[in-house]
């Protein structure tokens, strides 16, 4: 054989592989435009046609049930269908529906899945327990917390920082709040998540002073808080009615440390307003560039609390949709007073 004609044929071999290739990727490729499960399913069918489904890897199916389990619109009866389907999951796979299901408030379906996964022989990683433990509600933690404490340490996880953080929101949520603070106090290195989640269990128990101290503490640390530790130390101040703590926090936002946002400002209002302080809460009020329900709501029982009634039901009166209102009768009633 000439060399020019088995050149042709390589090149012609080489050409035939790509589009081979490129074919066998088109459909991956589409998950990431895909909006609805409706889109999915069809794109399910279009892969099943083409045999992609079958595919040792499972990549077609893994890719199904990332969006079944992580997109809003997902559907976690639809990933377990698909789930069912594969032979040997991988243990990614397998994080994935228990992340699904605590994301959808299922949390006893994650420990269905986890158990399932002990049967087969699939040991988990360090990114099980976080994605379990933090789909835990208070009854759920309190009944199922400590055994899944015990497989951290069992699977040799004690040191990883993500899976601390998801112990101490695990107990905090159940209030077992000295627990919470044990498994603290064993991480060498905190992030600025685990003072978050310890600081918001001080605050769910309603003990301010310590989400406070512990709020001191990290500053003396040299960690630098987000907008989650700003809201949970200014809801702490509001209780406390501190107005001095209050503007030590603020001062991170004066400092552009952390960005503000609605959440945040929203907080800075009520903290003020607790302590007293109208002018300031109702010129943060006026300076935002977007209002929430809470927005209003805490603005006018602010003016409410201090006794200003006129403004209180003054601003009633500007807020939208204020019939929708939850709390509409008791902000009514405070205009009785």
């Amino acid at each position: 054989m000439s060399f020019s004609l088995a050149s042709k044929r390589l090149c012609s071999s080489l050409t035939s592989m790509k589009m081979v290739s490129l074919a066998a990727w088109a459909p991956f490729t589409l998950f990431e435009n895909c909006k609805s499960m409706d889109q999915l399913k069809q794109m399910h069918a279009q892969i099943i046609e083409t045999g992609f489904a079958s595919d040792p890897a499972a990549l077609s199916l893994s890719r199904i049930i990332v969006f079944c389990c992580a997109h809003e619109f997902g559907d976690m009866k639809y990933a377990r269908q698909v789930f069912d389907r594969i032979p040997e999951p991988s243990v990614f796979i397998w994080n994935t529906m228990i992340k699904g299901y605590s994301r959808t408030q299922c949390a006893h379906y994650g420990i269905s899945m986890y158990a399932s996964m002990q049967r087969v022989g699939v040991n988990p990683d360090c990114y099980t327990f976080p994605f379990l433990l933090r789909g835990f509600t208070c009854d759920v933690a309190f009944e199922w917390g400590r055994g899944f404490h015990a497989h951290v340490l069992k699977y040799d996880f004690e040191s990883n920082v993500s899976v601390h953080n998801a112990l101490v929101h695990m107990y905090s949520v159940c209030g077992q709040v000295d627990m919470a603070r044990g498994v603290f106090d064993t991480v060498s290195e905190k992030d600025v998540a685990t003072w978050n989640a310890m600081i918001s269990g001080y605050n769910k128990i309603k003990k301010f002073d310590e989400s406070w101290k512990l709020f001191c503490e990290m500053e003396k640390k040299g960690v630098l808080p987000t907008s989650v530790t700003l809201v949970s130390v200014l809801s702490a101040c509001s209780k406390l009615k501190d107005l001095d703590a209050g503007k030590q926090v603020q001062n991170y936002l004066k400092a552009c440390v952390v960005k503000p946002n609605l959440v945040l400002e929203n907080a800075l209002i009520d903290m003020f307003a607790a302590c007293g302080e109208m002018d300031v809460a109702l010129e943060i009020f006026e300076d935002m560039k977007r209002r929430d329900v809470i927005s209003w709501t805490t603005t006018v029982k602010g003016f409410c609390g201090s006794g200003q009634v006129d403004l209180a039901r003054n601003y009633f009166d500007q807020m939208p949709d204020k019939r929708l209102l939850p709390c509409l009768f008791s902000l009514l009633g405070c205009f009785a007073l």
